[in-house]
């Protein structure tokens, strides 16, 4: 089946990338794809919308094709940058409650069990505030280890306190230290339901999907989900299937999830809702579910099986695919990304430069229908060489 007109929905993951950003990114996923096939790709501007969210139209012409899509960027960076606005004590102190509630709850051995790389993610940035608390007692202690009076420490302790306080500010950006506790602090808020906004941005994605889908004639529709973005992307599409369960029958309707960070919230003994739309998904729904996983990604669960790991029994498990980004990206994007986690796990929404079976430009702006182009072509280029 040609595709000629598509419904894009997008979520992000936990990241400030406001709708217009999401085009700039976009448009560089749409020139590698261009060059790569020798495609024209033209993308309208990105009409700001409520609630965080955009539109834009991406018309993308072959030599024998034509497919014209509606992508939507259904956002959260509006909610996410009042996490980054807070003061730095107060960011450190949710995330550190986050740490402590993921360890104690047992979460973090489900990690390992299911993707024990996940795990050094997880870790590291509460490796970097204990090793700043380490920092701040050696330095306060400083003078009685040497011989002084412990009233030296009324001096001792603010200084090690301003000293940390710069050392996290000079390396903040390097080593992401505020931007994964605020990670950790939204996601905690998501578990126990403690944000108003999310709440409220979760109820107004699945009333915002099933009016796309309503006054859709797209000849089928991909709910894109990266990262953390999946978890939105679920429970958006079991709440459409919930109550308006004909919008996912009257065209073909597929999760794509690259990198997903799904299990990052539903493995929480909390999150029973969670697992409930995921539940729903598979075995209720006619949604196609596809997920990608990477080797060299620590930000997602790499060779996890959604179902198995939530104990889910189903006989319409997800689709899921293992990639290498070197054989999608040029060497040197790839080596960019090596030195860098989060360039890394970007590698999956970054536009493909080798022609290979994973290709985000092909998946949401090619003439293929994602299914059929998955389960009959699932480890080579996409065939445009037949189409006539």
């Amino acid at each position: 089946m040609t595709i000629q007109k598509r419904l894009i929905i997008n979520f992000t993951g936990y990241e400030g990338l406001h709708p217009k950003a999401v085009r700039v990114r976009h448009r560089k996923i749409m020139s590698d794809f261009d060059k790569l096939w020798g495609t024209k790709t033209a993308i309208s501007p990105m009409i700001d919308t409520d609630h965080g969210s955009g539109v834009m139209q991406v018309r993308t012409q072959g030599e024998n094709w034509e497919t014209q899509s509606e992508f939507c960027q259904f956002g959260t960076a509006d909610i996410f940058d009042d996490y980054a606005a807070r003061s730095l004590p107060h960011r450190l102190f949710a995330g550190s409650r986050a740490f402590l509630n993921i360890l104690f709850t047992g979460t973090l051995w489900r990690y390992g069990r299911t993707s024990w790389r996940f795990v050094m993610f997880f870790l590291w940035p509460f490796l970097m505030v204990l090793a700043m608390l380490a920092l701040t007692l050696g330095i306060t202690a400083a003078p009685v280890l040497a011989g002084f009076s412990a009233l030296h420490m009324l001096w001792s302790l603010p200084l090690a306190l301003c000293i940390c306080y710069g050392l996290i500010r000079a390396l903040d950006e390097k080593l992401f230290i505020s931007y994964l506790l605020d990670d950790w602090s939204a996601a905690y808020d998501r578990i126990y339901d403690n944000s108003p906004k999310l709440l409220e941005r979760k109820q107004i994605f699945a009333q915002m999907l099933a009016e796309k889908l309503r006054g859709s004639d797209a000849d089928e529709v991909i709910i894109m989900g990266h990262s953390l973005g999946t978890v939105p992307a679920i429970e958006a599409l079991a709440e459409v299937w919930r109550t308006e369960p004909e919008l996912l029958r009257k065209q073909p309707v597929s999760l794509l999830a690259a990198g997903s960070c799904l299990l990052m919230i539903a493995l929480h003994p909390r999150a029973k809702t969670l697992r409930e739309d995921v539940r729903v998904l598979l075995n209720d729904s006619p949604v196609f579910w596809a997920e990608f996983q990477a080797l060299t990604d620590i930000i997602h669960f790499y060779n996890s099986e959604p179902a198995k790991a939530l104990k889910i029994q189903t006989n319409n498990p997800p689709l899921i695919s293992h990639i290498r980004f070197k054989h999608i990206h040029s060497p040197a994007r790839y080596k960019q990304a090596k030195g860098n986690f989060f360039k890394m796990h970007l590698l999956f929404i970054s536009g493909s430069q080798k022609k290979n079976a994973y290709d985000i430009g092909m998946f949401l702006h090619g003439p293929f229908a994602l299914k059929p182009l998955l389960t009959e072509y699932p480890d080579r280029p996409a065939p445009l060489d037949t189409l006539h």
